[in-house]
């Protein structure tokens, strides 16, 4: 939702803006929009190979999904496959790894009932989690890209007005020309910083909070995994996965098991 306010909100107030100096028709220009919007995709495109702008468009889609596996699930799902593990097995949990639908998941409880070693686990899930990094920040660095091309497109858009302004000096209606030209200079800049400030910049900051929560879930899953196989309390693998959350993620947490707790005690052996 924060998403969808955020764009509704600063669109709605720039439009208002514009209307209540002078209507829409001044700010129209289809030379400037031009030159920013198609310098700037001539730039990603220089910048960047095909595919990868292509999978942009993908992973555009993730700003406005909801997030459904948070911290606070996965450490009472780690807790709840703990539990599982130490009364029955750690074969026991074939079952579970069926119904997971997370990727990291699943590659450690594969690992975990195969009995692999604790440091070949860690090693190749921490490896997995390099690499999907590395694919998250690729979508966050074309659009960080794209913020920093469409001012400077925007002010190359000010140069050429400014030239064509100064070309027409000197005739009958100087006036008139100065103040088109200007007019036209400075909506090609207003394009190129609104676009920047408004689209490309916020898009890559969400990008980068998505790619870090993703993250740390992921690193959660690790430690848990590597807890899980090692045959650790579940209250220990309970506290020991809470530190990774801020104070109020954890209270949110404690919350929710203390709610959960008075409808049905756990007993964690």
């Amino acid at each position: 939702m924060t998403t969808f306010l955020g764009i509704i909100a600063g669109v709605g107030l720039l439009f208002y803006a514009i209307f209540t100096q002078g209507g829409i028709g001044i700010f129209v220009s289809l030379p400037s929009l031009m030159i920013v919007g198609g310098g700037t995709f001539a730039a990603v495109l220089i910048s960047y190979p095909l595919p990868r702008i292509l999978r942009v468009m993908g992973v555009l889609m993730q700003i406005f999904k909801k997030d459904v596996q948070t911290p606070g699930w996965v450490i009472k799902m780690m807790v709840q496959l703990s539990f599982k593990a130490r009364q029955k097995s750690l074969l026991s949990l074939e079952e579970d790894l069926k119904k997971s639908d997370n990727r990291f998941i699943k590659l450690g409880l594969e690992m975990v009932i195969d009995g692999h070693p604790s440091a070949l686990i860690r090693e190749v899930l921490e490896t997995e989690l390099d690499f999907v990094e590395v694919r998250h920040r690729a979508g966050e660095h074309i659009f960080r890209a794209a913020g920093r091309f469409s001012p400077s497109f925007g002010l190359i858009g000010t140069l050429i007005g400014l030239v064509a302004m100064l070309r027409g000096m000197g005739g009958e209606d100087t006036s008139k020309t100065v103040g088109e030209g200007m007019a036209v200079a400075l909506i090609t800049t207003f394009y190129g910083a609104m676009m920047a400030n408004l689209f490309f910049v916020p898009i890559a900051e969400k990008l980068r909070s998505r790619s870090d929560d993703e993250m740390l879930v992921n690193r959660i899953i690790i430690e848990g995994v590597i807890m899980i196989q090692g045959g650790i309390n579940p209250r220990i693998i309970e506290r020991k996965l809470n530190s990774f959350l801020p104070p109020y993620l954890r209270a949110m947490y404690y919350d929710q098991v203390l709610k959960e707790s008075r409808r049905k005690p756990r007993s964690f052996k």
